[in-house]
């Protein structure tokens, strides 16, 4: 490998788990790609979608603001406002949705701010079209939209969007197929991973890459869409949507103690069964995904490399420790990654 080569690494995912996964990776010396699912319908970005047409905001404004140069400088802090007379949007998703409008151009839209933020990487869509993401629980129910698929009724069976063939954003499927290293997650399976997969354009370029793909398996379950899956279930279901024989590693982290509903298959469990068991969703009482020795023999029967470490962030029982996690990521990368002798964004 020559020496003047700067690692590629791609992140494919979406939501919180995406961007502290960039928290991570910007301790490197390397040349960064966020690539983010856009079937988010919740909250803000799902009103900009009805009122505007816009290609959801949400997940790509907290991807800027990971990649920015000082994330802790007013104007990056001002990008994450919220505005509670304005139905409560972030400042950041208005921007982007109006200088898309503007500009009729979304891509040209993540440029501009972009360079405003003096980003340390890009961010890319994994498709520009519209799309729904539909889904199937366990226990047979259908359910359509991304903000009802993850909060509930029970556990996911599968995915998929419609239409069913999006077209791939071209600089997504041209930075996955130059990466050194492509990391999947952490964060929501069915709604912030897996939507990425369904791109007809992103699975293929999965599929031809050189590069080591690397699934960093979530600590916690935090939404109902995975509620009860142990760690080779979460494996299981990247495989069920088109990653089999492309996952070469596997983060894990080693829980404490033995907790979770694991099976060799998926559990069901439904609304009834939560709420007999009082299993909300909260800091107190999120339920870390179980990972023991049969779990990881059995992840290890397909997958050639398994990591099994701590990744504690005390009193943050679903967010992976930065640097733990970027130690863990230098171990599994096929080329050298060289720190970078400073990161302005350095809080815990």
């Amino acid at each position: 490998m020559n020496a003047l080569h700067i690692p590629r690494i791609v992140s494919i995912g979406g939501g919180s788990g995406q961007s502290q996964l960039i928290r991570a990776l910007r301790q490197f010396n390397c040349t960064l790609t966020a690539i983010v699912a856009m079937a988010d319908d919740g909250g803000s970005t799902g009103l900009l979608r009805q009122q505007m047409s816009s290609i959801p905001p949400g997940d790509i404004r907290n991807c800027l603001v990971a990649l920015a140069q000082d994330p802790t400088s007013a104007l990056v802090r001002s990008f994450q406002r919220r505005l509670p007379f304005a139905s409560n949007h972030a400042l950041g998703n208005l921007l982007l949705a109006i200088l898309a409008d503007e500009s009729n151009s979304f891509m040209e839209a993540i440029h501009v701010c972009e360079n405003m933020f003096h980003c340390v990487g890009k961010v890319v869509p994994s498709t520009l079209d519209n799309v729904l993401l539909r889904g199937k629980t366990l226990d047979g129910r259908v359910i359509c939209g991304e903000d009802f698929i993850g909060h509930g009724p029970c556990t996911l069976d599968r995915v998929w969007l419609e239409p069913a063939s999006p077209t791939a954003c071209p600089e997504a499927v041209a930075a996955i197929k130059q990466a050194d290293l492509v990391v999947l997650g952490p964060g929501s399976l069915f709604t912030s991973i897996i939507p990425n997969l369904l791109v007809p354009g992103i699975l293929e370029a999965l599929h031809s890459c050189t590069a080591r793909c690397v699934f960093v398996c979530p600590k916690a379950d935090e939404q109902y869409e995975s509620w009860g899956l142990a760690a080779d279930e979460y494996v299981q279901a990247l495989i069920n949507h088109g990653l089999s024989g492309c996952i070469d590693a596997v983060l894990l982290h080693k829980t404490k103690e033995s907790v979770g509903a694991a099976t060799v298959s998926f559990r069901a469990l439904t609304q009834e069964q939560i709420t007999a068991h009082s299993l909300g969703f909260s800091a107190q009482n999120a339920r870390p995904v179980r990972v023991d020795a049969p779990i990881v023999e059995h992840i290890e029967s397909h997958i050639p490399t398994v990591v099994v470490r701590d990744f504690d962030l005390p009193g943050m029982p679903s967010v992976h420790n930065p640097h733990k996690l970027a130690d863990a990521l230098r171990g599994v990368c096929p080329v050298p990654l060289e720190e970078v002798t400073h990161v302005i964004y350095s809080r815990s």
